[in-house]
């Protein structure tokens, strides 16, 4: 996957305000009835971190994608933030656009 291009894509995310982050929002955001749901983790999230989204994520339905190359700073610099761990993006047309490059790149 182009994590590259995806921060450009979270970026316009943020820009068009469809971005979720911080561990309340995520919650509701994991909880809605959407087919489509992702949620990002920087790379230097830590362990606690990184299994507790990934059950959630498993337990709604959603996919969780640990980024290889984006560390929390570089994450958060996409969206305009100084340091997060964990984004989610909120509209349905950047999420089919994010799932066809996954899809091309040959999975997460």
């Amino acid at each position: 996957m182009d994590e590259n291009r995806l921060m450009f894509l979270l970026g316009i995310s943020r820009k068009a305000n469809r971005i979720v982050f911080g561990k309340d929002q995520l919650r509701s955001y994991l909880k809605q009835p959407r087919r489509n749901k992702m949620l990002f983790l920087a790379c230097d999230a830590s362990d606690t971190t990184k299994k507790n989204w990934q059950i959630r994520c498993k337990s709604q339905g959603a996919k969780c994608i640990i980024l290889k190359e984006h560390n929390r700073i570089t994450l958060g610099k996409a969206i305009g933030k100084d340091n997060i761990s964990a984004v989610a993006v909120d509209d349905e047309g950047l999420l089919l656009e994010i799932s066809k490059m996954i899809t091309q790149a040959g999975g997460e």
